[in-house]
């Protein structure tokens, strides 16, 4: 019998037979979810333009902003219908300001950057009045949004003051607004947000690969100028494989753990779960896979130069990030440490620090194989886990 806290009991636990009727992912909010496919790649277009340390802490700002609206749609429409014909209509005019907000992400930090935080505010509100309205025939659902609103409105208030003074204290006070949102979800842990499970991982696996997407467009906007040689045909392989790995480290069996965990975890226990295995470490995923996109992208403009220094904490940083998502949230689950990936994330930002004369694809190979092997040792282990238990059974 496989026990709550047996190592690899996430990949292993079957879901609730008599969980409720579950939601699945609407034609609706895969539309909402193309907006975000441009914001994502603007959000690597701002990162690309300015690699300084700044433009790392910037980028990743202004990312989680976007992220941060995005996944409050993702809880509203978890919890409502969207097939009326008036709920459609109010999400597609949040998506039309999702848009104007999306086509500001590289003006953010100049003289127009009041053109990004107007349409956040508006898509914020409008998330709220939505989520509130959704939810009429359901009090205890609506008094739980209730709690959550005047953080969910002060917070983009704040992004607003923002956008109307200069850097540097425009990040110090974006990073106010993204503390703000941060607090209340901690604030609402007990307020009795209801989660469909399978629904909700769906919602943020669409959502890594949108991110992995940025990944595919970098790769084919930087072999663009390249000559159809040998190089060519390595950089794109290597750099390809990268984008393999990423999704197989995901969706080999960590998604499936995640909807498993939804599952297993008691109805009341759900919001809590979901804010922080989604919300909060599903950040550091996408955030990762952003930062690896321009390293692609830098890689695959030069590959038989050294990588720049930029473009080697890019690819280090983002992998380390990337496998650190993963371990917070299993720990988060199931109180178990992710060795493989904390050490394999500590290796691929060592390697690609240390290797500052070698080939950007050299490079680039070097991670790819530490990610190839992270997922595949985990991997390895996790099937001598289910051995163990089939015997014990």
């Amino acid at each position: 019998m496989v026990t709550e806290h047996a190592p690899g009991n996430e990949v292993l636990a079957a879901p609730d037979t008599h969980e409720e009727s579950e939601r699945r992912t609407s034609y609706v909010e895969l539309f909402f979810d193309l907006v975000f496919v441009y914001a994502i790649t603007q959000v690597a277009t701002l990162l690309a333009s300015d690699t300084s340390a700044g433009g790392f802490l910037r980028s990743a700002v202004v990312l989680f902003l976007l992220y941060w609206a995005w996944g409050g749609y993702a809880w509203m429409t978890n919890a409502i219908d969207v097939d009326s014909i008036g709920v459609r209509i109010a999400y597609l005019v949040a998506m039309a300001g999702s848009f104007a907000m999306a086509l500001a992400v590289p003006h953010a930090y100049d003289t127009q950057g009041i053109w990004f935080v107007l349409p956040l505010f508006f898509v914020r509100a409008m998330h709220v009045g939505l989520y509130m309205w959704g939810l009429r025939t359901d009090p205890a659902h609506q008094a739980a949004v209730r709690k959550l609103a005047p953080w969910f409105l002060l917070a983009p208030a704040v992004a607003v003051v923002g956008g109307l003074v200069d850097d540097p204290a425009r990040t110090w006070i974006w990073l106010v607004a993204i503390a703000i949102d941060v607090a209340g979800a901690l604030n609402v842990a007990d307020a009795g947000f209801r989660v469909s499970p399978s629904h909700f991982a769906e919602r943020y696996a669409l959502f890594v690969i949108i991110a992995l997407g940025e990944s595919i467009v970098a790769i084919g906007a930087g072999a663009t100028e390249l000559p159809r040689d040998a190089t060519f045909a390595l950089a794109v392989a290597v750099a390809f494989a990268g984008v393999a790995a990423l999704w197989w480290a995901y969706f080999e069996f960590p998604a499936r753990a995640m909807d498993r965990t939804l599952h297993r975890t008691p109805p009341e226990q759900r919001g809590p779960m979901a804010r922080d295995v989604f919300s909060f470490f599903h950040f550091p995923i996408v955030l990762g896979i952003i930062f690896i996109a321009v390293a692609s992208k830098k890689t695959l403009e030069h590959p038989a130069e050294p990588l720049s220094e930029a473009g080697r904490w890019a690819l280090g940083l983002g992998v380390a990030l990337y496998l650190l998502g993963f371990a917070l949230g299993r720990f988060r689950a199931i109180r178990r440490i992710a060795w493989e990936r904390l050490l394999g994330g500590a290796a691929a930002l060592v390697c690609a620090l240390a290797l500052d004369d070698v080939d950007a694809v050299a490079v680039l190979a070097v991670v790819v194989v530490i990610l190839v092997a992270v997922t595949a040792l985990e991997a390895l282990r996790l099937r001598e886990v289910r051995a163990v238990l089939r015997e014990a059974a």
